[in-house]
């Protein structure tokens, strides 16, 4: 019975989705530091200076030669592939293009942004897109959050 039920519940899976589903197996490895939302609780906007920020979280993180502003990602790998079955409908088109850009990777980061003064202007948790390089996509969110340009105390510090 239980056999019959798993067939019969991947079957009813794969027909009202059009997608089918298989696991992949994961490495389990993560690349890159990661950020947890109880690591940057010390951060106080206007307060907690960029010193503070690369002490506390370590200096493996990726900074703008052009904006003062630095990003922690990191990459984990991921269970699971989802291919469609026969053409999917248009608005699920775009859903499986986006899809088979992650092939099995979660990409996020950790964005800090510095005002004049060297302190914490702005911070945000984000999930990448691999379709845009980090550098890219740190700087589009600091102009988007009105960073204009570099200050004289910025440290150039830049990993992968």
């Amino acid at each position: 019975m239980k056999i019959a039920l798993t067939i019969l519940c991947m079957l009813s899976a794969v027909l009202l989705t059009g997608c089918v589903v298989v696991p992949v197996s994961s490495d389990g490895k993560t690349y890159g530091k990661v950020i947890m939302r109880e690591q940057v609780r010390f951060i106080v906007p206007g307060q907690t200076t960029q010193a503070e920020v690369t002490e506390t979280l370590g200096g493996q993180f990726r900074d703008s030669p052009r904006m003062p502003v630095l990003a922690y990602a990191w990459e984990k790998s991921t269970i699971g592939w989802g291919w469609p079955v026969g053409n999917p409908p248009p608005p699920l088109e775009y859903f499986f293009k986006q899809h088979e850009k992650n092939e099995g990777s979660d990409w996020r980061a950790f964005f800090v942004a510095f005002d004049d003064a060297g302190k914490v202007s702005r911070t945000k948790f984000v999930r990448l897109s691999g379709g845009r390089s980090l550098d890219e996509q740190l700087e589009n969110w600091a102009q988007h959050c009105g960073v204009t340009s570099i200050s004289g105390s910025h440290s150039g510090n830049s990993t992968k």
